[in-house]
């Protein structure tokens, strides 16, 4: 685990949870060479039982009048949408 003194990680903090974000990277925050902190990847998100999706799928919002609308918006875009060649067509 690298060290990195906090006045360093609070100048690069950005550059440092992207590390941590992406490539799993973990840190220590020292101030004065004592360990006060640790940076580290956050664990998994919490899972969600089967049992617990229609509760979860009442709680969003509603699409209302819009939905219509919304759905021929989605139906022109994927007409619109043209497909790539497949060159072993030919």
């Amino acid at each position: 685990m690298e060290q990195v003194n906090v006045t360093q990680a609070a100048r690069q903090l950005s550059d440092l949870l992207n590390r941590v974000a992406y490539q799993g990277a973990s840190f220590e925050l020292t101030r004065g060479g004592r360990r006060i902190a640790r940076l580290v990847p956050a664990g998994p998100p919490e899972r969600v039982k089967v049992s617990e999706l229609n509760a979860i799928f009442a709680r969003l919002p509603k699409l209302g009048e819009d939905a219509e609308a919304f759905e021929r918006d989605i139906t022109d875009a994927q007409a619109a949408i043209i497909p790539d060649r497949d060159p072993w067509d030919d």
